[in-house]
């Protein structure tokens, strides 16, 4: 029997790829993954509230896919209650685990712009192949 070890990023093809006159030089060393920062932000939908609001909070439910997050930093909620024309960045609070994986923060109270439109942002930040968060729930209070 035969072990060829691990394959990754193979194409098997019927026909040449590098045709007469063609050249190909394959990499001297294995290729090396690249670490990035990526930044991201999601915008949930909106709620009309029964009357003018002028203070929210938030509950969130999530996980560390990968490596920890680090609320106000990694994870960022911001609040609005004029449909999205001014947020105000929400201080999150740990508040321990839910179950074995799954983490709850929250905040209470935060100060935004008067209005019947409620919506919350997520942004994210420093996320790369070894820090990963995924959000499993956002609750509004209101």
């Amino acid at each position: 029997s035969y072990s060829f070890g691990y394959f990754d990023d193979i194409r098997f093809s019927n026909s040449a790829r590098y045709p007469d006159g063609t050249s190909f030089t394959p990499p001297a060393s294995q290729l090396a993954y690249q670490t990035t920062n990526a930044t991201a932000s999601f915008e949930g939908v909106t709620i009309t509230a029964g009357s003018s609001t002028t203070k929210m909070g938030a509950v969130i439910t999530y996980k560390n896919n990968a490596g920890t997050n680090a609320l106000n930093s990694d994870i960022i909620l911001k609040l609005s209650a004029d449909n999205g024309s001014n947020y105000t960045t929400a201080t999150l609070v740990d508040n321990g685990d839910l179950d074995s994986t799954t983490k709850v923060a929250s905040v209470a109270d935060v100060t935004v712009t008067a209005g019947t439109q409620l919506k919350y942002k997520l942004e994210f930040a420093n996320q790369s192949q070894s820090k990963i968060a995924r959000i499993t729930g956002v609750s509004l209070q209101y």
